[in-house]
């Protein structure tokens, strides 16, 4: 007996489908009253001045560095050590590489898929500007520690946050 199991198959009911066409038939797919409406209720949802509408986790991520060497200050240069864990999408690490950041990865645990806090007190140095932490699979990673561990060591590294697979997590 052959099974056949479809690669994709639609969860959308009429209520969606009805969206989607009014998005489609408005002929405005970006930057509409909708996107407006949408970022302030997530800036609200997250407690947040400001939200921006991007059209994936990648663009996210890099808009994320891109801000980061446009600031006044460019708190970012190119060259300057990152701090990454070891299991991630190449959507995390692209960004970083296309603006010529040093990255370094660090081991994750085990159980959580998230930085081995051990492995990263100990890659923690003087040359590290920021740490992007990844919450893999909705498993968030333990910032109030991580941030213990930075303020030990160096107070002006900017910790970064890809959550692209954890919203709400």
């Amino acid at each position: 007996m052959k099974i056949n199991y479809p690669l994709a198959s639609s969860s959308w009911d009429n209520k969606e489908i009805e969206a989607i066409q009014s998005v489609i038939d408005s002929e405005m797919f970006t930057m509409s009253k909708h996107v407006k409406e949408y970022e302030e209720k997530f800036a609200d949802k997250f407690d947040s001045n400001y939200c921006v509408m991007v059209n994936s986790g990648s663009s996210a991520n890099l808009l994320m560095i891109a801000a980061l060497f446009f600031k006044k200050h460019n708190p970012l240069k190119r060259g300057d050590e990152i701090i990454v864990p070891s299991v991630s999408w190449s959507t995390t690490y692209s960004p970083l590489q296309q603006f010529g950041l040093k990255v370094m990865f660090v081991d994750v645990c085990s159980e959580t898929l998230n930085l081995d806090l051990n492995k990263f007190n100990e890659a923690l140095s003087s040359n590290t500007k920021a740490v992007l932490l990844v919450n893999i699979l909705g498993n968030c990673n333990n910032f109030e520690e991580i941030q213990d561990i930075i303020d030990q060591k160096n107070s002006d590294i900017y910790l970064l946050e890809d959550n692209a697979e954890s919203m709400g997590a």
